[in-house]
């Protein structure tokens, strides 16, 4: 399934309803625009709109479409469990909730006067009944229908490549035509009046289109404000249902989430991973709002998978297209059940791989026995320099995304990157011993999950990606460093540099990983047969011996039990 009709059935269904309404309202405000021709082309085009619109399968789908999208909304509303949004979707919300306070009367106003009355709402009728001292509310009904619609659909369309290539000509079509359609109606709703300004003239205008008379009117005021107050009171039990249920599971706060590298908050059963993190103001990447599209939202679960809710078909299928892992959910999705621990597979800015509550005393550092990984993408800049900024940022985050896995899938974590280069840190109440065999085995994922990596991206590349990766241990100093809002974990010492440089010889050596012979000893790696090296070493009078692997699987057959790992001193 294409990615744009990703989502379960009342996903799917409110795309759907929101699409034939964003269809309806564009062909409106096009007629409206053509007032600035003539008032003869208005009627003409809407003798044409209103043949489809107000045909009996038109009113069925247009009734339909209508309804599916204010209940959908309505429901949505009551099962929120946080009002902790983005900005655009709050826009969406208090549009969503504003626009039947103007258009509920317009709808009565037209189709239902029309179909019960008999009210003849040609456009000179509607013009004649608007101008100018409803134009104010008319305005502001058709800005903001528009926004609605234009936001809901660039969050939609957002993932797809062409949609951000044409964005400049979108946006300068989406701003002409509401400005044209209000132009239109201007004009002739000037020229309406001057037509009907003799007596005579607006007599015989009042009997061709059945102008209602005073007690019409009041019973088609009264259809107004009883379909007003209907919507409301709907969208206030929605509410108070929303809020209540938030106000509920703040009480049954229990059930422990840790985010791995990140906080470890409490939650009542129920609801997402996405609208915890939410709650608790945890960064959260969401790029379609949480409707089970995109996968931008993914975590990776540890432990019994059991914590959460069993996923749908549609996050199944949403999984499948980006070939993730068994143990990969998408955050948006999965509800809470029981203790359980995620890692955020996608994070932007600042706060990625960065705790987002930090004790006071990080700031003074500890020294710790910790091994440390370089890997970095082999020709990158030769790979990528034919391609659109869209897809190196797409194979960046693929890439970054299995390295993730792999490194937080051994018990390690991310402490750096820059443009295709990852850093990454192992430790163990164990010491070095833990700290190497977590390394070693992350090294041999690494290249599993690459290869995985290749062969989804096989039609997008001209060649396979090649890593190189440099391993070393030793003491570091661990600690917040920084000033301000800059100061983030961090680590340093020597050993940072070393595997730096050995990432070079990885390099120069052509061969996947370049290992020192001190991680292979601490972490009970069977050295015998293996190819060495010594590498001189930048303010170390030694050089350094060095082990080199064509391809970090073949790690596995030859790291010793774990038992037997630890060296002997």
């Amino acid at each position: 399934m294409h990615v744009l009709w990703r989502g379960s059935v009342s996903q799917r269904t409110r795309l759907v309803s929101g699409l034939l309404l964003f269809a309806f309202a564009a062909t409106h405000f096009l007629n409206h625009a053509l007032g600035l021709v003539s008032l003869e082309a208005m009627n003409t085009f809407d003798d044409w709109r209103t043949a489809v619109t107000r045909s009996l399968i038109g009113s069925i789908v247009l009734a339909a479409a209508l309804l599916a999208h204010v209940v959908g909304a309505l429901t949505k509303i009551a099962r929120r469990r946080t009002f902790r949004l983005p900005r655009w979707e709050w826009l969406q919300l208090v549009l969503g909730l504003g626009i039947p306070l103007l258009l509920l009367p317009h709808i009565v106003n037209t189709r239902v006067s029309f179909a019960v009355l008999g009210i003849q709402d040609t456009y000179a009728y509607e013009l004649k009944r608007i101008w100018p001292d409803a134009m104010l509310t008319q305005t502001l009904l058709l800005l903001m229908v528009w926004v609605h619609g234009c936001v809901g659909l660039h969050f939609w369309l957002r993932l797809m490549p062409l949609y951000r290539r044409l964005t400049p000509v979108l946006l300068v079509l989406a701003s002409l035509l509401p400005a044209a359609a209000l132009l239109g109606v201007v004009t002739q709703g000037r020229v309406v009046a001057e037509m009907t300004a003799e007596p005579a003239t607006l007599a015989t205008f009042r009997q061709a289109t059945h102008w209602p008379d005073e007690a019409t009117n009041e019973t088609i005021v009264g259809w107004r404000e009883d379909a007003q107050e209907a919507f409301y009171a709907l969208a206030l039990v929605a509410i108070l249902l929303g809020l209540g249920g938030t106000l509920r599971q703040r009480r049954q706060m229990r059930i422990p989430v840790q985010y791995v590298a990140g906080p470890l908050v409490k939650t009542a059963p129920g609801p997402t991973v996405l609208e915890i993190s939410r709650m608790h103001r945890i960064p959260h990447v969401s790029t379609c709002g949480g409707r089970g599209r995109c996968s931008t939202c993914r975590i990776m679960v540890f432990g019994d998978p059991a914590g959460l809710s069993a996923p749908s078909d549609a996050e199944l299928q949403t999984l499948r297209s980006v070939g993730a892992a068994a143990n990969v959910r998408l955050a948006c999705q999965a509800r809470v059940r029981a203790a359980t621990t995620v890692l955020r597979l996608v994070r932007l800015g600042k706060d990625m791989e960065q705790p987002v509550y930090v004790q006071p005393d990080e700031s003074s550092g500890e020294e710790r026995e910790l091994a440390v990984l370089f890997v970095d993408i082999r020709g990158f800049t030769a790979m990528t320099e034919k391609k659109l900024p869209y897809d190196v940022v797409y194979l960046l985050n693929n890439f970054l995304e299995t390295i993730g896995q792999a490194v937080y899938g051994s018990g390690g974590w991310i402490n750096d990157r820059a443009g295709d280069g990852i850093l990454a840190v192992f430790g163990d109440p164990t010491g070095l011993a833990g700290a190497c065999r977590k390394a070693l085995m992350a090294c041999a994922e690494v290249d599993r999950l690459i290869g995985l990596l290749n062969r989804r991206l096989e039609s997008e590349l001209a060649q396979p990606l090649r890593i190189a990766m440099g391993l070393h241990c030793g003491p570091h100093v661990h600690g917040r460093i920084g000033v301000g809002d800059a100061m983030a974990m961090s680590i340093v010492g020597p050993a940072v540099n070393v595997a730096s440089r050995l990432e070079f010889v990885a390099k120069e050596m052509n061969v996947q990983l370049a290992c020192s012979a001190e991680v292979a000893l601490h972490g009970g790696l069977e050295t015998a047969g293996l190819v060495k090296r010594s590498t001189p070493i930048r303010g170390s009078a030694q050089p350094l011996e060095v082990l080199l692997f064509e391809s970090a699987r073949d790690l596995l057959p030859r790291l010793r039990p774990r038992e037997a790992a630890a060296p002997t001193v």
